[in-house]
């Protein structure tokens, strides 16, 4: 199956960004786009943010990449992590749209207020063990599979389905080498890659202030279109690696019909002000960049079945598919280029 949004936002490219003036460049981006770009988009600042990579964030992707859970028999505890499922009920009636049949949610987990609650209420349960917490409808409304707000309270019933005991190993040679799931050997390279992704992160979070600071007054029908194309299609892969249907997938994800909606509608604006960065700072992409993305994206899925040969992802991605997403990675690269990034954090290995 074809990964289309993995070009455009996975695959590193090591790219020299091309500015100047940007005269006779609108007819130009106009023709690849396939549409008159000014009409729908107008910039806002896209240079001078400000961005903190701080330790918060460091730490978040440590304790990610070094999370280990294992399943224990004992009741569970501060600092495990509980899969339960969850029914809940209005007036003693099953409401499906406040039901999962798995959550997986750590004891002391800050995200989700309401699974906080849910946690809490089962430390000291076994597996199979069951629980009954009750909530405002206000509170209810945060967990809704389609994001309706009920007004009603809300009767949780919880049961345990696994209690598993949380580790973070310290970061050593040897655990980098056997346990991590990157492929690096040593302590320093294996930071390398938390800094190499923090980076990107931070690129990818100021791009959307850039995105934020835009006005989109309409947008083309065959850009949406083809986003919503792209997602699905995404989300059709991932389901497949996952062995899930589409619907599991999502219900995984906690995606909604809304909240997918409004995905689409940010990468149609995302693309527009791709475009007009384009224009503006007259950013152009060369024959030998877009073969270097060729072979970048060939590493990256040579293991899939339907990936033999370099000459396969040609037949899969046109060259205009290639050439949007360099020029999306060289737009979020000026963009992040101009603006001011701190690291304000220290290197830790879970001592």
């Amino acid at each position: 199956m074809k990964r289309i949004i993995s070009i455009v936002l996975t695959v590193a490219l090591a790219a020299t960004l091309f500015v100047g003036c940007s005269c006779g460049q609108d007819k130009k981006i106009d023709k690849e786009a396939g549409y008159d770009v000014d009409k729908y988009i107008k910039l806002g600042k896209y240079t001078g943010f400000e961005y903190d990579i701080d330790q918060k964030k460091f730490d978040e992707m440590l304790a990610d990449k070094t999370y280990e859970a294992t399943e224990v028999s004992r009741a569970a505890k501060m600092g495990d992590e509980i899969e339960f499922s969850y029914t809940g009920y209005i007036k003693d009636k099953k409401v499906k749209d406040l039901s999962q049949d798995s959550i997986a949610a750590e004891t002391d987990q800050k995200d989700n207020a309401v699974y906080l609650k849910f946690t809490n209420e089962l430390i000291g349960k076994k597996k199979g063990d069951t629980a009954t917490v009750k909530l405002s409808g206000k509170e209810a409304s945060k967990i809704s599979n389609t994001n309706k707000k009920y007004t009603d309270d809300v009767t949780f019933k919880l049961k345990v389905k696994e209690v598993s005991e949380v580790n973070h190993p310290k970061v050593t040679n040897d655990w980098v080498k056997n346990e991590s799931n990157e492929d690096v050997e040593t302590v320093d390279e294996f930071f390398q890659v938390i800094e190499t992704e923090l980076d990107d992160a931070a690129m990818a979070d100021v791009w959307q202030m850039a995105v934020d600071k835009a006005t989109m007054t309409s947008w083309p029908p065959k850009l949406y279109n083809k986003v919503k194309e792209e997602e699905e299609a995404d989300a059709n892969y991932n389901a497949d690696q996952w062995d899930m249907s589409l619907d599991e997938y999502y219900a995984m994800n906690g995606d909604t019909k809304e909240s997918l909606e409004k995905e689409y509608m940010n990468q149609v604006k995302s693309t527009l002000v791709m475009w007009e960065i384009v224009k503006e700072e007259d950013i152009n992409v060369s024959a030998k960049e877009i073969e270097q993305r060729y072979n970048d994206l060939y590493v990256e899925l040579k293991d899939d079945d339907t990936i033999k040969t370099l000459a396969d992802v040609k037949k899969e991605y046109s060259k205009a598919e290639i050439k949007e997403a360099v020029y999306l990675e060289k737009a979020q690269k000026f963009v992040y280029k101009h603006s001011t990034i701190k690291k304000t954090y220290k290197i830790h290995n879970n001592k």
